[in-house]
């Protein structure tokens, strides 16, 4: 029996092994009661965009009062924002309490962190009775814990990148039925991907499984204002590429309406996205000086990170990531809008080392507070990226740097 909830995160955070199938991780839930079939929900896969594509759902719901459970990974701040009601983690009280309920199982089939966190997730929306669950896939999708999932309302899949290659394979195409394994029968898939080759395999899919298959429309990455489909909305978000993420949650909320399973009016998609905040996405930790966090880890992230930041002028760039990512290909997308680029290493077991980028035009320095503190004191804007573990510890020096420095202003 755990007493410290903080304890017990350590003990299933420890878990990380790898499945080959779902076989174990079904009975377990089976034992259960399968409460993920208890629960009206939306699966949501891809390469990168999916926590926003998420949280823009999520925000839209909100304004129509749905109430609605969110799955997401990885976290941010605490182990606790992987689930979600309405954008509140869960309490550490209702965690420990189900950590406790639910050990001897996840024990008992050697389940891993991610499996230990979808079947607390799906336990938590049914105890509170959420209206709708939103369940964000961790890898690939076939084999990945949430799809347990037998019915999901829709099934949505944001883009195809060349990302966890060893487990999903080298190709696009590969890497795309993989993902592609979250289509059920006569479940409608949208898809925010723009590759002929992607869009075709999620087609076949489709068809194969007798689904619907919808798309997102052309979206003007230059204009100012996001207009998509004659309606005009305003996003809290600076960053061009979280167009493309609302976009998609747009096409998702319009086929639930459409399709009768909720009731929302466009004003309440406009109130939606407007007040919608992700922290880590081009997040704006200072505006003076201009400072922004952003969790863009992966080429084709990096490529969307780089598209929104060539607008603002003299960038100084504070970089990591971790050593199964493409650094070196991350890192020349930046070069292409700055030269002031600092390599920070930090403490995680899976980040990549200075060595590996020696031969590049970089600064090196691996004192992350001192790079941090030296932020607030730079001309033009500091972005911070190139992992989201990274952001994650960065963003926690940055906030109490931030303090300090208004308590000297005072």
């Amino acid at each position: 029996m755990w007493t410290n909830s903080n304890d017990a995160i350590k003990a299933i955070e420890s878990r990380r092994n790898h499945h080959k199938n779902l076989s174990l991780f079904q009975k377990a839930m089976q034992e259960l009661g399968n409460p993920q079939d208890q629960l009206k929900s939306i699966h949501v896969g891809g390469t990168n965009g999916k926590g926003s594509t998420v949280n823009y759902i999520r925000s839209i719901l909100n304004a129509a009062e749905y109430r609605v459970g969110t799955f997401t990974s990885p976290y941010l701040v605490s182990h606790h924002d992987r689930i979600r009601i309405d954008d509140q983690p869960i309490r550490d009280e209702d965690l420990l309490d189900l950590i406790n309920q639910t050990e001897e199982i996840w024990r008992k089939y050697d389940l891993s962190m991610f499996e230990i966190d979808m079947m607390l997730a799906s336990l938590y929306f049914v105890k509170e009775k959420v209206d709708l669950a939103i369940f964000e896939v961790g890898m690939g999708g076939r084999l990945d814990a949430t799809n347990i999932l037998k019915k999901p309302l829709v099934s949505v899949i944001t883009n195809i990148g060349m990302d966890h290659m060893q487990y999903l394979g080298n190709t696009l195409d590969l890497i795309a039925q993989e993902k592609a394994g979250i289509i059920k029968d006569e479940v409608a898939c949208v898809s925010a991907t723009e590759n002929e080759e992607c869009l075709e395999i999620f087609q076949n899919m489709c068809e194969l499984h007798q689904s619907q298959f919808l798309t997102t429309q052309k979206i003007d990455e230059e204009a100012e204002n996001f207009i998509y489909c004659g309606h005009a909305y305003a996003l809290k978000s600076l960053a061009r590429y979280q167009r493309k993420n609302a976009a998609l949650a747009i096409e998702v909320i319009n086929y639930l309406k459409n399709a009768d399973l909720i009731q929302i009016h466009e004003e309440e998609i406009k109130t939606g996205l407007e007040n919608t905040e992700w922290a880590g996405r081009f997040e704006v930790i200072s505006d003076d000086p201009k400072i922004i966090l952003d969790g863009a880890h992966n080429l084709d992230g990096m490529k969307e990170l780089v598209n929104t930041i060539r607008h603002y002028p003299n960038v100084h760039v504070i970089f990591s990531c971790l050593k199964d990512k493409n650094g070196i290909e991350m890192i020349q997308e930046l070069l292409s809008v700055t030269k002031d680029i600092t390599f920070c290493e930090f403490e995680n077991e899976r980040a990549d080392s200075a060595f590996h980028f020696k031969d590049l035009p970089l600064v090196f320095d691996n004192d992350l507070q001192k790079c941090l503190e030296e932020a607030f004191h730079q001309d033009g804007v500091v972005l911070i990226c190139g992992s989201l573990y990274f952001v994650s510890v960065a963003r926690k020096k940055l906030l109490e740097i931030k303090e300090k420095e208004l308590k000297k202003a005072r």
